[in-house]
């Protein structure tokens, strides 16, 4: 099982501030923004049209003297089995208290670390879907119906359409980035 970190959220005190500075000083492209009830707009940002994501940018109101903190690390997995793996090995911990999650676009497990540090483990679904968007799913149910009941989820949301349709009519908006 190998891991590739997808993306980091930052916890952001002034998030135009960040925005500005990613899209325009880093040259990334703004994927998706929303509201987190309770939370204030979430700015999505990625450099790449196969990643919704690389950066998700959440207001805070913590006060810090450097930098605003990082939200959670994602990693990437190849399959389904291995999130229902992480998610069997983390729920036998008691501090590591599993979050079995979809975004609509990803089927994920968020837990913490031994130093409460938020971590999520998660693969792709077929489906994208107009982030945030997280709603609970059950990994002891068998594939079928995992995958029944989550495209039922994601087909009543905004932004409803399959994961090659997103990408490629986000791809355009790279078409001016220079190549690395």
């Amino acid at each position: 099982m190998g891991y590739t970190v997808s993306h980091f959220e930052i916890r952001a005190r002034d998030t135009a501030v960040l925005e500005k500075f990613y899209t325009e000083v880093l040259g990334f492209q703004v994927t998706d923004r929303g509201q987190l009830p309770g939370r204030g707009e979430l700015v999505f940002m990625s450099h790449s049209p196969e990643e919704h994501h690389q950066i998700v940018l959440i207001p805070s109101d913590a006060a810090a003297k450097s930098g605003s903190g990082i939200g959670h690390v994602a990693f990437r997995v190849d399959t389904l089995d291995e999130v229902r793996s992480v998610y069997q090995r983390v729920r036998q911990l008691a501090y590591a208290k599993p979050e079995p999650v979809s975004h609509g676009n990803t089927w994920s497990c968020y837990f913490r670390d031994p130093e409460g540090n938020r971590i999520e483990i998660f693969t792709q679904t077929p489906w994208h879907t107009t982030q945030p968007c997280r709603f609970d799913v059950d990994y002891e149910a068998g594939d079928a119906a995992l995958k029944q009941a989550t495209l039922g989820t994601a087909q009543e949301l905004p932004g409803f359409t399959t994961t090659e349709e997103w990408q490629q009519n986000f791809r355009p908006r790279f078409a001016d980035t220079p190549a690395e």
